[in-house]
């Protein structure tokens, strides 16, 4: 008998896909917001799509969740206490934050049945949902962000692509109410996508931050199972973003090299931001 192997497949374009051999489909549930898919992958353990893109795999999330929490957390003038996520339902990044030490972290993720999927298959990521430290509130982080009266050190978007529940998160309007909830010295930074695959997505993040933060600036990573294994990430403040602040052991992709030269962007990406 010959057996059918088979393959998850993220399409880039009409002409180009990355696919993944899988041993198995976990789970398939459509929400009020998305499609999630989890399968078990030969290469890189479990995988977590929505909308057909992938979000996160067990092998490789680490890159993803240190860059964007411990780059705003060096280049942050004050010392961090507070910080917000935006997004970010697996917890990976709540997780990070945990880590370097923060007092307080408020997680607002629009979809809870995103946590419940993270829950029963990337539990090691959500168990920084039960520290004392981080609130989790179910519930729309645009909304959010225009009406809470707190203010944090830190606020991280940790969205998906800027397409569905997530294309209001690169609106100027956002990031306008985003700067009211920031302290001084504080710093927010977003996903701005594949420089190669998703132009938009980084050119709105600038075009969102530059008419309420005195500089913008994006810097990448290299993370295997993104379109191309290029991606970006924005970050914006009121003071020089070009210095950092303090130091931070190294993680497993982070270091003190890392965080100065992921400034430097190819010519090309250049041009999108400018």
């Amino acid at each position: 008998m010959k057996l059918i192997e088979n393959w998850f497949s993220e399409r880039y374009s009409d002409n180009l896909q990355l696919s993944f051999r899988v041993k198995d489909q976990l789970l398939s549930v459509r929400t009020d917001f998305q499609r999630i898919d989890v399968f078990d992958t030969y290469d890189f353990g479990k995988l977590l799509s929505i909308d057909g893109t992938v979000q996160l795999t067990e092998r490789d999330e680490f890159v993803y969740h240190e860059m964007i929490t411990m780059m705003p957390f060096v280049y942050s003038k004050v010392k961090p206490e507070k910080a917000l996520i935006i997004g970010g339902g697996d917890g990976g990044a709540a997780g990070e934050l945990a880590k370097l030490g923060l007092k307080r972290i408020v997680n607002v993720e629009i979809d809870g049945q995103v946590i419940e999927v993270c829950r029963k298959h990337f539990p090691d990521l959500v168990r920084s949902f039960t520290l004392e430290n981080v609130e989790l509130i179910v519930g729309d982080g645009i909304k959010y962000a225009r009406t809470t009266e707190e203010k944090f050190d830190i606020i991280i978007v940790d969205s998906t692509d800027p397409v569905g529940p997530a294309e209001g998160l690169f609106n100027e309007s956002f990031y306008k109410d985003i700067k009211k909830i920031l302290n001084t010295g504080g710093v927010v930074v977003t996903q701005s996508g594949s420089p190669f695959y998703q132009p938009t997505a980084i050119g709105l993040a600038h075009k969102g931050m530059k008419p309420h933060f005195a500089k913008v600036k994006s810097y990448t990573a290299f993370i295997p199972t993104y379109p191309s294994g290029f991606w970006s990430f924005t970050m914006a403040s009121d003071h020089d973003i070009g210095k950092s602040y303090r130091e931070l052991p190294a993680g497993k992709y982070f270091n003190k090299e890392i965080s100065a030269s992921c400034f430097s962007l190819p010519e090309f990406v250049k041009t999108l931001i400018t």
